[in-house]
């Protein structure tokens, strides 16, 4: 993928001393569409000083306003280490412009030191990625499905009880039918041919299900983990595209969600095969 970095800002913040007491050459901290990288080497003084310098940065990625990767670590450099590089990958394809902010921070022998740097870049996107529908969509065409059932969250479940839970309503806050709503919708996507890039979230959504500490339906009271997934899998969910129609010209598929909150409400289903899976 294609990639250019257009502006690196370095702020200094130091309490208390000069930066030369804690880095013999200049401290790095950038980023790009594959990842971020932190280098430099440490200065640690007289051999009476430590020898372990206790560290912590936090990554921080957005696209425009929104917050898409985080991380924070703390760890310690050794002396015979000075010379470090720290570095990690996003863990998902990017796709158009970001701003990469790091937080790097050294618990010193001449006190604290805290640098901080500011990045821009621009990913290309690529082709335009193949047609995907929503939950709503699947769930009114179970024609096109292409499949005998599908295992979300390590359960196998057929087309008859998938269909069932597509049909529950979300309103009552339960993360785990969201969640699995999506999944399903992204799991048919794929399998119908759209593009897999969004696999690392089929997998997480997966294992957030697989885990004792929150399967289908249980309604965790810690809901961050599962939002995230969620939203990956929903905006992946929602892409609309054109596709070239001989008698009309350009057709634009648009997909909706359809839920009909009043049937909903007085839809009978029974739940007790699907509910004795997840207990």
């Amino acid at each position: 993928m294609k990639r250019s970095i257009f502006v690196l800002l370095s702020v200094l913040l130091l309490l208390p001393g000069s930066s030369a007491l804690f880095a013999t050459v200049p401290l790095d901290g950038t980023g790009d569409c594959e990842g971020w990288t932190m280098s430099g080497t440490l200065n640690f003084g007289s051999t009476n000083n430590p020898d372990y310098m206790d560290v912590e940065y936090t990554i921080e990625l957005f696209q425009g306003t929104v917050l898409v990767y985080s991380l924070f670590e703390q760890t310690s450099v050794h002396r015979n280490d000075a010379n470090f590089m720290f570095n990690g990958s996003w863990g998902m394809e990017l796709c158009g412009d970001y701003k990469l902010m790091i937080a790097f921070k050294f618990y010193g022998p001449y006190g604290t030191y805290t640098e901080y740097f500011e990045t821009f870049f621009t990913c290309d996107c690529g082709p335009p990625p193949t047609c995907t529908f929503t939950p709503g969509y699947w769930k009114n065409h179970i024609e096109e499905w292409n499949v005998d059932g599908l295992t979300v969250g390590c359960v196998y479940y057929p087309n008859a009880e998938l269909l069932e839970i597509l049909n529950m309503p979300t309103e009552d806050g339960d993360i785990t039918i969201k969640l699995f709503h999506h999944l399903v919708a992204a799991k048919l996507n794929v399998h119908n041919g759209s593009d897999n890039y969004i696999n690392n979230w089929i997998t997480a959504g997966d294992d957030y299900l697989c885990s004792p500490m929150h399967p289908f339906l249980s309604d965790p009271v810690d809901k961050d983990d599962a939002e995230e997934i969620k939203d990956h899998l929903e905006v992946y969910n929602e892409i609309e595209c054109e596709e070239e129609d001989d008698n009309d010209g350009m057709l634009k598929i648009e997909k909706e969600i359809k839920i009909d909150r009043a049937a909903a409400a007085t839809e009978e289903s029974s739940w007790g095969s699907i509910k004795k899976k997840n207990q």
